[in-house]
């Protein structure tokens, strides 16, 4: 991203978090029937927390029999989560063309390059990825752990049915969603928490507390950066009970910091 843009991008953030729109603004009634859609859900199968405290650690629909691999696209300072995934006997690939630092071993695969909707020289599709490493059509119960900083729209939205519904878990970790009140992003952010609520269960959202803003108009009030965790819908059933935030397994991302409570009208619909 060139400099211009960052600076643009820096004073768009800015005045959405003091509640100046520079473009047109979504319609407040379609944002909130699109978060009555993506409001967690209480399964059969619970909740646990992977990657310990803390910045790393994500929660996690606990169901992890039989699953031999997780795919992370976007690598931090920190793979606890993918260390816990390992003591669980489950092989991680990661992938990030930013990270110099080689975690090639028994149980962690890298490639240095980034997971994007197209292959070239510096990019990788998720399901090239995935057909480079494994067996491609014998494999259908993974794990995706994505953190890719914004990315992870085009990403998603590019992603075909077929290696979508391969993946049995899925943490999300969202950027960017104060621009849900901008129309043109809204419709971006829509298509894919609709592709994402065909053939997924949403278990739970955390928002992250280092952003040092939210984003409200009236009752919606928006965490520009939160954590989703996606339970493929084969693998369990919703029952009739309510979920409440935060969760006794949540943790804040920044320990330094006040931890964000997931605001009411993103489950309390």
């Amino acid at each position: 991203m060139g400099i211009r843009k960052k600076i643009i991008k820096k004073a768009c953030n800015y005045l959405l978090s003091k509640g100046i729109f520079t473009s047109q603004r979504a319609d407040l009634y379609e944002i909130r029937k699109l978060l009555k859609t993506i409001s967690p859900k209480k399964l059969t199968k619970d909740n646990i927390r992977i990657g310990g405290n803390n910045d790393g650690g994500y929660v996690v629909p606990n169901d992890l029999e039989d699953i031999n691999y997780c795919f992370s696209p976007g690598v931090g300072n920190l793979i606890n989560f993918e260390n816990d995934l390992i003591k669980k006997g489950i092989k991680c690939f990661l992938a990030d063309k930013d990270i110099n630092k080689i975690y090639n071993s028994q149980f962690i695969d890298f490639e240095k390059k980034f997971v994007g909707p197209t292959t070239d020289e510096n990019y990788i599709t998720l399901k090239d990825w995935i057909s480079s490493k494994i067996d491609y059509v014998k494999n259908n119960e993974l794990i995706l752990q994505l953190d890719v900083e914004g990315d992870e729209y085009n990403i998603l939205n590019s992603l075909d049915i077929c290696t979508l519904k391969k993946f049995r878990i899925i943490l999300i970790e969202f950027h960017q969603l104060h621009y849900i009140f901008d129309s043109f992003t809204f419709k971006n952010i829509k298509k894919v928490f609709d592709k994402l609520n065909k053939y997924f269960y949403c278990t739970h959202i955390h928002p992250n507390n280092n952003p040092e803003f939210i984003v409200k108009e009236r009752d919606i009030i928006i965490p520009p950066v939160m954590e989703f965790s996606y339970l493929r819908k084969d693998r369990s059933i919703v029952i009739d009970q309510k979920l409440h935030f935060p969760s006794v397994i949540d943790q804040p991302n920044n320990p330094s910091r006040v931890d964000i409570d997931l605001p009411e009208c993103w489950y309390k619909v």
